[in-house]
């Protein structure tokens, strides 16, 4: 499910449920590397404010993030990986966001750190309002105790790993 937030940034040609790849000049032209797609049309770190308290930032994928994967983002190049308790562990304080669409790896797209989040993806048993922690499984948060998300809650308890809806908050890594 992608997100229904709407931009209210005035930044034209928002849309966070799409994502961009730019023309590499070294590899072959194909569908999906052509000339007519010179690059993403904002630059990195860019930030959109949506409705429902919604703020996303533009980064570039250093790793493929699926749907509702949390992603760590490198505050000096606004490279987001999936994140991964290996990941955070270094990294208090670092920003984090959730993919509204996969975004492939080398991809540019929108993570979201704010507002009602229609996709986090959890690890399965994850209960409604309680603190998510990182995983060992890439983008994945449950809410067994390693290295914290703050900021994030799912409003819905699942029973098996799932992409649910949940409330972030400026979200960040903290050291448990």
């Amino acid at each position: 499910m992608t997100t229904t937030l709407i931009p209210l940034s005035g930044i034209e040609g928002v849309n966070y449920n799409t994502t961009y790849t730019a023309y590499d000049q070294t590899a072959a032209i194909s569908s999906t590397n052509s000339p007519d797609n010179p690059g993403p049309p904002f630059t990195v770190g860019t930030v959109s404010k949506a409705t429902g308290g919604g703020e996303f930032i533009f980064v570039k994928a250093g790793t493929a993030i699926g749907l509702g994967e949390c992603g760590i983002i490198v505050s000096t190049t606004m490279v987001a990986s999936a994140i991964t308790t290996t990941l955070a562990a270094a990294d208090e304080g670092v920003l984090v966001g959730f993919a509204q669409v996969a975004i492939a790896n080398g991809a540019y797209g929108w993570l979201q750190r704010s507002g009602a989040c229609a996709n986090i993806s959890v690890a399965a048993s994850c209960a409604t309002d309680a603190p998510l922690y990182t995983t060992a499984t890439a983008g994945v948060l449950d809410d067994a105790v390693t290295t914290g998300v703050t900021g994030v809650v799912i409003t819905t308890t699942v029973t098996g790993a799932a992409v649910v809806a949940g409330t972030t908050n400026n979200t960040a890594v903290a050291i448990a």
